[in-house]
């Protein structure tokens, strides 16, 4: 349990000091930030990096930082989060879904389970926007006070040289 404690905490310093390399505008950086934590909780999966780039190059927002963000839900904890997502969407809107798991899990078994299940695809859409949204602003107003905290550690620095 310590070990994944601490590789928990390595990789959160990894992110840290990824956002915090960034020389652009702060603000610019924390909203693409945000918005690729907000397109993480989608299930949007293949077309997230897309969207990212499309949507912050639109407003000019930071192309690197909303890719970090977007890769914190990934193959290893996708699966849990996707499943509470689910169950959250499904909540939300009151849907009574039923559906048996195929026998064999094949590329073509889970694409019909998601094409021939739209009320699925609604739920996992209604979860992650109801995890995105509060995700998006965490995410921005925590790496704004961490990338500001940098600046002035790095201003003091400076001053003193």
């Amino acid at each position: 349990m310590e070990h994944i404690r601490k590789n928990i905490i390595k990789r959160i310093g990894a992110v840290k000091e990824k956002l915090v390399a960034i020389k652009s505008d702060p603000k610019k950086v924390c909203y693409g930030y945000a918005f690729g934590i907000f397109l993480a909780a989608t299930p949007l999966i293949g077309l997230k990096v897309l969207i990212a780039i499309l949507v912050t190059y639109l407003f000019k927002w930071n192309k690197v930082a909303s890719i970090i963000g977007v890769f914190h839900i990934n193959i290893l904890n996708g699966p849990l989060f996707y499943g509470f997502s689910y169950l959250v969407g499904k909540f939300a809107l009151g849907h009574e879904t039923s559906y048996a798991l195929p026998e064999k899990f094949t590329i073509s078994a889970c694409l019909d389970l998601f094409t021939g299940n739209y009320i699925l695809l609604l739920d996992l859409f209604a979860g992650g926007l109801i995890l995105g949204l509060p995700m998006a602003f965490a995410a921005y107003f925590f790496s704004y006070r961490l990338i500001r905290r940098r600046q002035r550690k790095a201003a003091v620095i400076f001053s003193h040289r």
